[in-house]
């Protein structure tokens, strides 16, 4: 067996994806931009504010909403986040959210941490610790929610009762309690997984607008449901809070944060590959790492600390190819919103005339169509696909180049 000689730690390098992740959240210190948004989110909601953030997937949304409630937390609040992605009815989200909130008291929250580790009920651990007559205190009864039966037998009963806990919690402690309700649009979902959506959003509304000591953080990655909830007079949640849209990360921000990210890895990139990098990736905060991530495993390969507009090139394609798998999932969707919704999605991607050819009505109905299911996105009268990379593999399709 060949011996293995191990680098001594000033020799060896970082990981790509560790520099340039992609595929999670990033925590405050790790961002590139967006300051001024984590900033005016945290303010707004340790305010009172209720704040509502909507846009693409893997555009930066939970990063910023995540450093907020850090922020949020820093400054003596309470908070509580759930993903409604993760959650398959009304009765798992809410001993989910009554796992959150219950988690800022510090004994709740290392009972907690010892049943999921023993397998135990959550119910059995808070009669343990005596919370359960501390909250009957509160005028709360944890029973609708964290027993199995009960909340299978009324999960609406379970939700609204966990919705209860954040300002009963709150006030007893004397602190504002910030809630974030990350892919908040499955709320409306056409399965209806919470049970009727206009019902369950008024009943929501009913009880957080009676919530004083709570802010609410709403974010959601299908940005018309996201609107169609909180925009329409007739909606629940219409003029509920405050939309604030994430600002673009500038070329400046871009060039600091990207550098700064290679020079931990003792690289350094020249001026014009940073442009081409930037460039390629047009602004979309995944798009832009993951060509960098890729840029920076080419330089792994050829040993070198220094970035030169080959190497970044090189890491363009292969973000593509990395991307391959994603971009043939998306193209199979597309195909199945009609037969003509590939055709204008490659119009959308390569800038060509979208209405010719078409019946006026076929093509606007395809293009909401694409839009409704997040393949293409409309401002100000403009279609447009915010991933720079799906753009280009849609474009190299219709030139015939794949």
């Amino acid at each position: 067996m060949p011996e293995i000689t191990y680098l001594p730690d000033r020799d060896r390098r970082r990981g790509s994806a560790e520099l340039f992740p992609t595929d999670q959240p990033l925590s405050l210190d790790d961002m590139i931009g967006r300051a001024n948004d984590v900033e005016a989110v945290a303010r707004a909601l340790i305010g009172g504010g209720h704040v509502t953030i909507a846009g693409p997937r893997r555009t930066g949304k939970t990063s910023v909403c995540d450093a907020a409630i850090e922020v949020c937390s820093g400054e003596q609040c309470h908070t509580a986040a759930v993903d409604l992605f993760h959650y398959a009815d009304a009765a798992q989200l809410a001993e989910a959210l009554t796992v959150a909130v219950l988690a800022n008291r510090p004994v709740i929250r290392r009972a907690f941490a010892a049943a999921r580790a023993e397998g135990r009920r959550l119910a059995t651990v808070l009669a343990e610790v005596g919370v359960n007559r501390a909250l009957a205190e509160l005028g709360l009864d944890l029973g609708p929610i964290l027993d199995p039966r009960t909340a299978a037998a009324d999960p609406t009963r379970a939700l609204l009762s966990a919705l209860e806990l954040p300002e009963r919690v709150a006030a007893a402690d004397g602190r504002r309690l910030v809630l974030f309700f990350d892919e908040f649009q499955e709320i409306a979902s056409p399965r209806s997984l919470y049970g009727d959506p206009d019902v369950v959003t008024r009943q929501m509304r009913a009880v957080l607008q009676r919530s004083p000591h709570v802010s609410v953080l709403f974010a959601g990655s299908m940005e018309h449901l996201m609107r169609d909830l909180f925009a329409p007079t007739e909606r629940a949640f219409s003029q509920f809070g405050s939309y604030h849209e994430l600002a673009p990360i500038t070329v400046a921000e871009w060039t600091e944060g990207l550098r700064e990210r290679f020079a931990r890895d003792h690289c350094a990139i020249s001026d014009t590959a940073l442009e081409r990098l930037i460039s390629a990736g047009q602004g979309h905060p995944r798009a832009t790492m993951l060509i960098a991530q890729k840029t920076h495993e080419v330089s792994l390969e050829e040993l070198t600390h220094d970035i030169d507009d080959a190497l970044v090139r090189v890491g363009r394609d292969r973000a593509m190819m990395a991307d391959r798998l994603k971009h043939e999932q998306t193209l199979e969707r597309i195909r199945l919103l009609g037969r003509h919704a590939q055709k204008m999605a490659q119009r959308v991607a390569t800038g060509a005339t979208l209405y010719e050819g078409l019946a006026p009505q076929t093509a606007s109905r395809t293009l909401d169509a694409l839009h409704d299911a997040g393949i293409v996105d409309r401002h100000e009268r403009r279609w447009s696909i915010s991933d720079p990379l799906m753009r280009d593999y849609l474009a190299a399709l219709a030139a015939g180049r794949i």
